[in-house]
């Protein structure tokens, strides 16, 4: 049996094409869920009064997506024009969607910074934006908060 060996969650790295080198905080709500057809009813009765049910995978309930925090870096304003490229030209943006869509990985490392799992992430783009409260009292950085939809998400590793 394989040695057993937990990953750290502090130890990782995101990058999207053309869109390297970020400093992130964070990734949260790697997520998608199935949807399944069949199971709300029964599909028939049968011999003795057994019923029968029938479910099956009917694709996702949306699409799998992903939340980011990036630092706030002064000039540096890469992820947020990745948004703008794919919002309609009616709010503000430049209505290039399809063609401004980006494939990318998230790469979680072991304790000795080796790539120990990859996520593939394909034709995502930005779905909303969040900027971090400013307060004179606050000691903390200020971050950018990006979900990003991505067509699919695999795990390679």
């Amino acid at each position: 049996m394989p040695t057993l060996i937990p990953i750290p969650t502090s130890r990782f790295y995101v990058e999207f094409d053309g869109l390297t080198e970020k400093l992130i905080k964070s990734v949260t709500e790697v997520t998608f869920s199935g949807q399944t057809a069949g199971h709300e009813k029964p599909l028939a009765s049968t011999k003795g009064g057994k019923t029968l049910w029938q479910s099956t995978s009917a694709g996702f309930e949306e699409n799998p997506n992903v939340t980011i925090e990036a630092y706030v870096v002064e000039g540096d304003m890469d992820f947020y024009n990745w948004m703008l490229a794919t919002m309609p030209k009616s709010e503000g943006g430049q209505g290039k969607w399809s063609s401004s869509r980006k494939n990318g990985s998230i790469v979680a490392y072991d304790s000795e910074d080796n790539e120990a799992i990859r996520w593939s992430l394909t034709n995502c783009w930005i779905k909303s934006y969040k900027v971090s409260d400013f307060n004179s009292e606050s000691k903390d950085l200020a971050v950018e908060t990006f979900e990003i939809i991505a067509e699919q998400i695999n795990r390679v590793v």
